[in-house]
């Protein structure tokens, strides 16, 4: 494997890794979440499938069942001790189940980098590029959705009993996530294409100087009858590989 290949998968390694931790954030583990809302005897993670709330508390922790999408907005109001009614956010929510099919989406490129050669490190370039694009979406939903939540509380402070918000661990890892992404499919492409140039070049480079080329180990090095000296003849198994 070439050694810019081999980098290559190990960027998609480490963003599939980045988006999975992002994915099982709360209520799966609530020291995980994008946003953390907190007064003074409480925390609110706010993650994919659900949120957890009296997260440091002493008290029970409750967590809501995993689900797809919920009313972040009445949540944070009732913590905050205010009214907050938009029904877009929780339609937005919903949005989050674009985290775990990039993570997927990473983890198929990972596989077909680490095993596959060539036109398969392409491909896993093309399915790369579409992870990307899938956690660059999510990564603006969490920030548009979790800033709207923010602003809301931290610009009312001083009327919500002294509450807080600001985004939490889950969303710097998928910003992370992103980025990676990026890099990882132009590399993969880049260097699967350079990697096969000098492969030709070089069995190119052996024809002509009278050495070996490829899995032709019997030839001798002087010229065959009937053809030029320096000319090679090859067997017809391989008389179309470069």
């Amino acid at each position: 494997m070439a050694r810019g290949i081999a980098c290559g998968s190990f960027l998609l390694f480490a963003a599939f890794a980045l988006l999975l931790v992002s994915t099982i954030s709360a209520p799966v583990f609530r020291q995980i979440s994008f946003l953390e809302v907190r007064n003074s005897s409480q925390k609110l993670a706010f993650g994919v499938f659900g949120y957890c709330t009296n997260v440091n508390g002493n008290g029970n922790h409750g967590c809501t069942d995993r689900q797809l999408g919920y009313d972040i907005a009445d949540v944070t109001g009732s913590l905050a001790n205010f009214t907050y009614v938009n029904n877009r956010l929780e339609d937005l929510t919903k949005a989050l189940i674009l985290h775990p099919i990039a993570t997927g989406l990473a983890f198929i490129s990972f596989l077909i980098a680490l095993c596959s050669d060539r036109l398969g490190f392409l491909f896993a370039s093309l399915i790369a590029f579409f992870a990307f694009l899938v956690s660059l979406a999510a990564m603006v939903i969490d920030f548009v959705m979790f800033g709207i939540i923010r602003n809301q509380v931290n610009n009312n402070r001083s009327n919500l009993g002294g509450a807080t918000a600001k985004f939490d661990n889950a969303i710097w890892l998928t910003l992370a996530a992103t980025v990676i992404l990026f890099f990882s499919t132009f590399i993969v492409c880049f260097e699967t294409c350079t990697a096969r140039r000098r492969t030709r070049d070089r069995e190119v480079g052996y024809a002509g100087s009278g050495a070996y080329v490829g899995n032709q180990g019997g030839m001798m090095t002087q010229a065959q009858p009937g053809y030029a000296p320096g000319y090679k003849k090859r067997h017809f198994w391989n008389r179309n590989r470069y």
